[in-house]
């Protein structure tokens, strides 16, 4: 599928652009600027785009109201954690196609995105799922797992220290641990790698 992906959190959104790049989808362009999205949408015309329900304190929701009406046929999922009433309304009305929360496996936003694509509306919430359990991967330990989940969160290894009260020297040999039990060469490889073998399936985002 040609997807776009629009969501603030950097790391994030870098980390979900190349995991479904790996998957096969065709994703020609990200942002985190919320005024951005119309015209990416009206160049680029995906099939579907991935849409951030909160852009800082900005919802996003009259952004999405505007690629509808210029861009009906392009389907718009938002990706949240925390869904608002006004999120529910939008896809009452239409102008979103469904919901996904951010703590999903990718493979299940993944077919979401393949039922909105064949004009089938999710007209309710996925339930959470219940899928085939993650690829256990690496063993990483219970302080290398929350270091990982604190580089999802966009943490610098300043926040990571001052959050489990360690070293920096410590929190650089906890990073370079993760990245070689995950086979990547940088934080945002390892955050994709994570996402993709249900590492953080559990993970809110924000």
């Amino acid at each position: 599928m040609k997807l776009l992906v629009f969501d603030d959190h950097d790391l994030f959104r870098e980390a979900l652009t190349a995991a479904l790049r790996r998957r096969g989808h065709e994703v020609p362009a990200d942002t985190g600027v919320l005024d951005e999205v119309p015209g990416l949408v009206s160049r680029h015309r995906p099939d579907a785009c991935l849409l951030d329900l909160w852009f800082g304190p900005e919802p996003s929701l009259d952004v999405a109201r505007r690629v509808h009406r210029t861009d009906p046929d392009v389907h718009i999922v938002l990706l949240t954690a925390d869904v608002a009433p006004e999120a529910t309304a939008a896809l009452d009305e239409g102008v979103i196609r469904g919901i996904a929360h951010k703590s999903w496996h990718l493979a299940v936003v993944e077919e979401m995105l393949q039922r909105v694509a064949q004009h089938r509306p999710v007209r309710h919430l996925v339930p959470l799922p219940t899928v085939r359990e993650p690829d256990p991967g690496p063993s990483l330990t219970d302080r290398e797992l929350e270091v990982l989940h604190l580089i999802a969160d966009g943490a610098s290894t300043t926040d990571v220290r001052h959050r489990l009260g360690v070293s920096e020297h410590t929190v650089r040999t906890h990073v370079r641990h993760v990245l070689s039990k995950l086979g990547a060469h940088n934080r945002v490889e390892a955050v994709s790698r994570a996402h993709d073998r249900g590492l953080l399936a559990a993970h809110t985002w924000r």
